[in-house]
């Protein structure tokens, strides 16, 4: 299929900046070049969430009680919601795009290296980042955007407009 990515000059074209986060799926800004915020949407699916952290303590609670060799097919039920969830939030973050007319969809670039520990283990292996951008990329493709990818240094602790460091 070909299609065609539009040619606005860089001054000119409207941004979808994407946020992809562990706790809310992901947050887009739609801005102009120069800077000028023209909205801010949250993408969240709760309900997605909670079936599928419900369904992560009932493996828990099996395997604690039974064992590892009786939890496969709760394990593909879990791993069926979780593709579902990244289906939905690319979904939604490229009709929120489309909707604002935005030029380029940006993402930060998310590589973890590394073990990971602690609390926030299984979430962090849960989380589809990677899945979620690809599935951006080919809708965005098809409706003529363009996908960008930034270093995700700073991008939480330093203003959008160069303004200095965020207070909270």
């Amino acid at each position: 299929e070909e299609v065609t990515l539009t040619k606005t000059p860089v001054k000119e074209q409207i941004i979808c900046s994407v946020d992809l986060g562990i706790n809310t799926d992901a947050v887009c800004t739609i801005m102009r070049a120069d800077g000028t915020v023209l909205g801010r949407r949250f993408i969240d699916h709760p309900s997605e969430k909670d079936r599928m952290y419900r369904t992560l303590g009932r493996i828990r609670r099996s395997q604690r009680e039974h064992g590892s060799a009786q939890t496969q097919g709760r394990w593909a039920y879990t791993k069926r919601l979780n593709t579902e969830l990244g289906k939905k939030t690319a979904g939604a973050i490229v009709r929120y795009a489309e909707e604002n007319h935005a030029d380029v969809i940006v993402f930060e670039y998310l590589e973890m290296q590394g073990k990971i520990s602690g609390k926030k283990k299984q979430k962090l292996h849960l989380w589809r980042k990677r899945d979620i951008q690809r599935r951006c990329e080919h809708q965005a493709h098809r409706k003529g955007m363009r996908i960008s990818r930034i270093c995700a240094w700073n991008t939480s602790r330093l203003a959008y407009d160069g303004s200095g460091a965020v207070t909270r």
